[in-house]
């Protein structure tokens, strides 16, 4: 048995028998510092953010937005396994143009599209497990057990920025787990501030499942009334139970309006998974701007140690396609104030293994797309070089020497100025936001104030 699959095995049988390794947690969990937050209620209302928030999880290649080192590889024959002579061309901004690049480089050029790609996050601990690094990057701190959104929420409920009315504040789409954590506060939220998740049909034609749709028999405007009135009397206005089924019905209501909803003319989404997912969060951004955010995790299909050639190809492929959809339709409606982030575990080892797959690499390419009211377009950011550890086994890329890097924690704490947080750092273990205005050649901060 290889070593990978012994430690995955190992790994699952000591779960299963109630033995928790801790290899998710590097020291004492920390109580959320809901005390030490500054909170800006003025930027709150002026930017009105929305974010959807796709974590890719296994880990993207890099390859996918920064294919510059192909050249290299193939000239010192660096690779296990070469890179085919076709498949693999580089767009003039070096994405990889049959691997979602010819997306990529379509919205960059688009000047009516905002989009600004990182391509250099780098987790300088050198730790490339998978439950380590979602663990980190989907909570931004590397003790804080509550997952982003729980964590901005908890802060929007404390400064009376959200409320009982506020319609589906977190929505869950395909996964998401780790977002949603809430083990770090001091008390629980409030059940109208918890996810609210939609389905995506596997096997169907439609975009999203309505699981709140009660069958007919409980459509009657009578019978709902009575059960609610009821609800009232054995439980009282404040309960859980009330609460639930106040919003139950409007959740809903707004769905299956949703559902109806034409899209734009000249708007229209793949047909695939991936597409069904991003065509219904957009759906919801832009229909409810009560939705602060949205996350997704389309598929566990990014890690690729085997078949990765033709496996992120596809996958790759399917995402920025449906982003750029997604652009389109949000500037369709005029919505200045969605922002798109993408990001994972890690990026991934240039080198094509014996099984024609990637192994895991330090460095990932972040991408963010939209949210021009408070976001500058910056292009492609970070230049990287490439590390070769082990010809024929290890190569990686990594940000050059004095050039602009970030550890992952800044994703984080970036989501969090967004939203009229003023001092993020204090939620990400002092990590401060994305910035690279004070390298050479990056004039503009990534967000605007």
């Amino acid at each position: 048995m290889r070593r990978r699959e012994f430690l995955k095995t190992t790994l699952s049988m000591m779960a299963a028998a109630g033995v928790a390794p801790d290899l998710l947690r590097a020291a004492e969990l920390t109580r959320l510092p809901l005390g030490d937050v500054s909170f800006d209620k003025g930027v709150y209302e002026r930017n009105k953010p929305q974010t959807l928030a796709i974590y890719l999880v296994g880990g993207m290649g890099d390859i996918v937005g920064n294919m510059t080192h192909l050249e290299q590889i193939r000239k010192e024959d660096l690779s296990a396994k070469p890179y085919p002579s076709s498949g693999f061309t580089m767009t003039k901004d070096g994405f990889w143009k049959e691997g979602g690049g010819a997306s990529l480089q379509n919205i960059l050029d688009n000047a009516d599209y905002q989009a600004t790609y990182f391509r250099t996050a780098y987790d300088r601990s050198l730790q490339r497990s998978h439950g380590r690094a979602q663990r980190r990057w989907m909570h931004g701190h590397p003790t804080i057990p509550s997952g982003m959104p729980i964590t901005l929420m908890h802060v929007l409920n404390r400064y009376n920025a959200v409320d009982e009315n506020t319609l589906m504040p977190y929505v869950r789409l395909a996964g998401g787990l780790q977002f949603y954590d809430d083990e770090g506060a001091s008390f629980p939220l409030p059940s109208y501030l918890r996810p609210v998740t939609i389905e995506i049909p596997h096997y169907s034609n439609e975009v999203m499942t309505n699981p709140y749709k009660r069958n007919s028999i409980w459509d009657d405007a009578n019978i709902e009334e009575a059960i609610e009135k009821l609800s009232y009397e054995v439980n009282g206005y404040g309960d859980p139970i009330t609460s639930a089924m106040q919003q139950r019905g409007r959740i809903s209501d707004f769905i299956e309006k949703l559902k109806s909803d034409p899209l734009p003319s000249g708007v229209e989404y793949p047909t695939h998974r991936t597409g069904k997912i991003i065509e219904t969060a957009m759906r919801i951004l832009i229909g409810n701007p009560d939705t602060k955010v949205i996350t997704t995790e389309p598929g566990n299909r990014w890690d690729d140690h085997s078949n990765a050639l033709t496996g992120h190809q596809v996958h790759a492929s399917q995402l920025f396609e449906a982003i750029e959809v997604a652009m389109k339709h949000m500037k369709a409606k005029g919505r200045d104030n969605i922002n798109i982030v993408i990001f994972g575990d890690f990026g991934r080892n240039y080198n094509i293994n014996r099984t024609n797959g990637w192994d895991h690499g330090n460095n990932q390419v972040v991408y963010w797309f939209g949210g021009e009211r408070y976001l500058n377009k910056l292009g492609v950011v970070g230049e990287t070089k490439l590390h070769v550890w082990l010809k024929k086994a290890r190569l990686y890329s990594r940000p050059v020497e004095g050039g602009f890097t970030f550890e992952p924690y800044s994703i984080a704490a970036t989501f969090y100025r967004l939203y009229g947080i003023t001092n993020p750092e204090v939620l990400t273990g002092g990590h401060g936001v994305i910035d690279p205005s004070s390298y050479p050649g990056y004039s503009s901060p990534f967000i605007k104030a």
